[in-house]
């Protein structure tokens, strides 16, 4: 902290409130911020179109005993290809070579003959065969996708989950890289050049001609998206105040449902791949109003030391706020005694050894799981960010396994998160966090499993409309408990570890979100079932064990170890004067997991 020329000390709060904390300024910025949460609701979910399944079955063109038959499509595939009841395998064929050129013009008799000779059954691909041309694919919805072009079916079905795999994992090298970035070249610059990057890698996706390149640059995607989310969060959480931290907080999903609900109908009216691609990458242009309208956070500028440049920051939200700052020499003032201050700090902690600093990173993690209670929250708030990222994305992808219309699915899947933002708000306030935390993640998990119920009870094709409802149902829980996280682990850990705490919980979502998508293609093709028992399971233990944490509605922030330990042992916390919100010094930075 800064001191003032009558020695009270002063702290960046006190220059935002001259400002205004809560402001005409402030909702603006937030409101730019909304441009990369449309994008990033249309990027996250866009492999549901880009590599969207259909049904595929051997190509008949190719099998040699019947060049020069006049059978239809169909009678071709009842003799070539094996049927469970209804539906034909779509990675096996009988091996008609052992027919030699045996099979009678008549299909009928050819039928029989290939019945009697009970033929061995062998995979679509083989010699001869171009393994472009091993499939044919159902065309009836006119889809043209990456599944098709590169046919990722079958024994190549891993890896279009890598594609979604990959690009999760592109999210979570993206918050650790940007995430030094604007710590080191500002949250302002570090944004404009994440936003470059995502626009060059968005529309290069769209000319992809292989595989290896459509991966990479769906990671170069996901890389650049969380870096433009994350400095913009930041920014905004450091030109705000307490209250409209906690609201802007929750709000952040808000966009991504908005962007995630205009997905489906643009891929519904564009169905080739390559040109969707592209279409969602356009709006990348609006990301060239940054450069006009999202200063650079002052915070960040007085650390720098750059403080002619905070101050014209500051003195246009004050006059954007309808406010009035005192003279510049007494602000500039202001600004170099918090300069002051921090140079101190960085001071005694740069005359440490680099073993000491060494020391000082593990001591932080250390400390996550020293004492009783701090173990207790960190290895249940660590368990449930894994399973809320991996049940949330898991029932995104989930909905072409339970045989529903692919863009009404989708479409449903993403609107339910708008009113999911709207109805947590109030809850939270009068149910508090851990009851919320809990009800949520349990509640999804009991709709995962009636969806398992149903689609192992009765016959999918006949109502398809209840487990699909349900499963929404379940989403919607789930996005609730996806927006309490970030606040509600902000609220749990002490401040020296709050940060640390934060950023290893996400890490563990990113495992989550990267196991979703094979837990989706690989289980849910041995039966679509499989998929939402797992989700279902892993809900509810998290649910019940989030009954263990206690809760933090209206009680101050823990400032250290022992209030976590001393709260743990029954002793009264204190009320906080914010209403159901974090500390004005410790609010978290958040990013879509």
């Amino acid at each position: 902290m800064g001191v003032d020329d009558k020695g009270s000390k002063v702290r960046f709060e006190d220059l935002l409130s001259m400002v205004g904390d809560s402001g005409r300024w402030q909702i603006t910025i937030f409101l730019f911020t909304w441009i990369e949460g449309i994008l990033i609701g249309c990027h996250h979910l866009s492999s549901s179109f880009l590599g969207a399944s259909m049904d595929h079955w051997c190509n008949t063109s190719y099998m040699d005993p019947l060049q020069g038959k006049s059978w239809t499509v169909e009678q071709k595939k009842d003799f070539a290809i094996p049927k469970d009841g209804d539906t034909y395998d779509s990675c096996h064929m009988y091996d008609l070579s052992q027919m030699g050129n045996r099979v009678s013009n008549d299909f009928s008799v050819a039928l029989q003959q290939r019945k009697d000779l009970n033929l061995d059954i062998v995979s679509c691909e083989q010699p001869g065969i171009p393994e472009a041309q091993s499939w044919e694919y159902d065309q009836t919805e006119k889809i043209t996708s990456i599944v098709n072009d590169w046919y990722l079916v079958c024994e190549r079905l891993p890896l279009l989950s890598t594609v979604q795999g990959s690009y999760m994992f592109g999210v979570f090298v993206g918050c650790i890289v940007f995430g030094w970035a604007s710590d080191r070249y500002g949250r302002r610059k570090t944004m404009l050049v994440a936003s470059v990057i995502q626009a060059i890698s968005s529309v290069a996706a769209a000319f992809t001609t292989n595989y290896m390149q459509f991966v990479f640059l769906r990671f170069c995607i996901a890389f650049s998206v969380s870096g433009v989310f994350e400095c913009g969060f930041v920014l905004v959480t450091e030109i705000c105040g307490a209250k409209f931290r906690t609201y802007f907080g929750i709000l952040t999903q808000f966009p991504f449902g908005i962007g995630a609900s205009l997905l489906p109908i643009v891929a519904y009216f564009i169905r080739e791949w390559t040109t969707l691609q592209l279409t969602i990458s356009l709006p990348c242009v609006l990301l060239a109003t940054y450069y006009w309208f999202v200063p650079e956070s002052p915070r960040w500028l007085i650390q720098a030391g750059d403080f002619k440049e905070a101050l014209r920051i500051l003195k246009e939200g004050a006059k954007t706020n309808g406010n009035t700052l005192p003279p510049d020499d007494e602000i500039l003032e202001m600004m170099e005694n918090l300069k002051t201050q921090e140079d101190e700090i960085k001071h005694e902690v740069e005359e440490k050894t680099t073993k000491e600093k060494l020391y000082e990173v593990f001591k932080e993690l250390i400390i996550l799981v020293e004492t009783p209670e701090m173990r207790k929250r960190t290895l249940n708030i660590f368990y449930s960010w894994l399973v809320v990222a991996m049940v949330y994305y898991g029932l995104s992808f989930n909905s072409k396994n339970l045989g529903a219309n692919r863009y009404v699915s989708v479409f449903i899947s993403g609107f339910v998160e708008v009113p999911a933002v709207v109805v947590i708000l109030p809850l939270l306030s009068t149910l508090g966090r851990m009851k919320c935390y809990c009800g949520t993640f349990i509640g999804g998990g009991i709709a995962c499993g009636l969806v398992a119920i149903i689609t192992l009870a009765f016959d999918a094709s006949s109502m398809i409309w209840l487990p699909v409802t349900i499963a929404m149902i379940g989403k919607f829980l789930i996005s609730m408990t996806f927006a309490i996280a970030y606040l509600y682990t902000a609220e749990l850990f002490p401040t020296p570890v709050r940060n640390v705490a934060v950023g290893t919980a996400s890490t563990f979502a990113r495992i989550g979100s990267m196991a979703a998508p094979y837990i989706v293609d690989l289980l849910g093709a041995v039966h679509p079932a499989i998929p939402v028992i797992i989700f279902g399971l892993f809900s509810c233990t998290a649910g019940v064990f989030a009954l263990t944490l206690p809760e933090t509605l209206n009680k101050r922030m823990p400032e250290s170890v022992a209030d976590v330990e001393k709260s743990a042992k029954g002793y009264q916390e204190e009320e906080m004067n914010a209403v159901g919100g974090p500390s004005p010094d410790n609010a978290e930075s958040k990013t879509e997991a």
